[in-house]
């Protein structure tokens, strides 16, 4: 073999070499970077699942007090407050409650039936069967004997639109505090209105009530019980209740008075 084809055989060799080692380059930039990014986005995606826990355990806790919207704020409402549980324990007498009116706490076992979205003052509904209806996923907007008549109107209005899962109940232990005469409760929830708001309603509705009937789980983490209330009563607008034929409920009885309340349970119709 010649000097030239020694010296072109080199150079062949070299060019290979110099071609490998560029193509491993290549192949470690590529791969390199597309590992970095992959690490990068794990790392993300651990970072924002531990902020999103941290923040959903955050909005959990007792004291926890969700901003007013701004159609709340207009209707003179305070933000939604976590409340403490009070225990969730079936009883067939009057309770006491802490808060006017309760979230949560001891309750009648017979909750108020589904189908009906409004009670007026007449209807003699304990305050304790509307408790157990919170526990079962319902939101309950109460409102006390200083509510305009025009705004209890437009409650029973509104009721009817609010869903299945709403129930417009009377409070007829005194009046709320603060001037606030309209409240809406979920289990240890708790939202003071000065006013009746179909968006406030709706709002309240569609974050803390659970829609299913199936007994499926919502967002109240200490309500022990979720489902379906109990049987069906037919109301008039302004009359006492009356049993439905063939179903558990509650018979006509007069008002109670102020700072009382009777929690027997309901009688099957005649």
């Amino acid at each position: 073999m010649g000097k030239k084809s020694t010296e072109r055989n080199a150079r062949l060799e070299q060019l290979r070499r110099e071609q490998t080692r560029k193509a491993r380059q290549r192949a470690l930039l590529i791969y390199g970077t597309s590992g970095v990014v992959l690490i990068a986005l794990l790392v993300g995606i651990v970072i924002y699942s531990i902020a999103d826990s941290n923040a959903k355990s955050k909005t959990h806790k007792v004291g926890y007090v969700a901003a007013a919207s701004s159609a709340a704020t207009a209707a003179g409402c305070t933000g939604t407050v976590n409340d403490s549980s009070q225990g969730s324990t079936h009883v067939s007498t009057t309770v006491n409650y802490k808060a006017s009116p309760p979230s949560s706490g001891s309750h009648n076992p017979d909750p108020l039936p589904d189908g009906i979205s409004f009670y007026n003052p007449a209807s003699a509904i304990p305050t304790e069967r509307a408790v157990h209806n919170l526990e079962h996923g319902f939101i309950v907007g109460w409102y006390d004997q200083s509510l305009p008549a025009a705004q209890v109107e437009k409650l029973r209005s509104l009721a009817a639109n609010a869903g299945p899962r709403f129930i417009g109940v009377p409070w007829t232990r005194g009046a709320f505090p603060d001037g606030k005469h309209f409240v809406l409760t979920a289990w240890d929830r708790t939202q003071r209105c000065t006013t009746v708001s179909a968006d406030v309603i709706s709002q309240f509705v569609d974050k803390h009530a659970n829609p299913s009937l199936d007994g499926a789980t919502w967002d109240s983490p200490t309500a022990p019980e979720s489902g379906a209330a109990g049987g069906t009563l037919n109301v008039s607008a302004d009359g006492p209740l009356t049993a439905a034929a063939g179903s558990a409920g509650a018979t006509s009885a007069p008002a109670p008075s102020a700072g009382t309340a009777t929690a027997a349970p309901s009688t099957p119709a005649p």
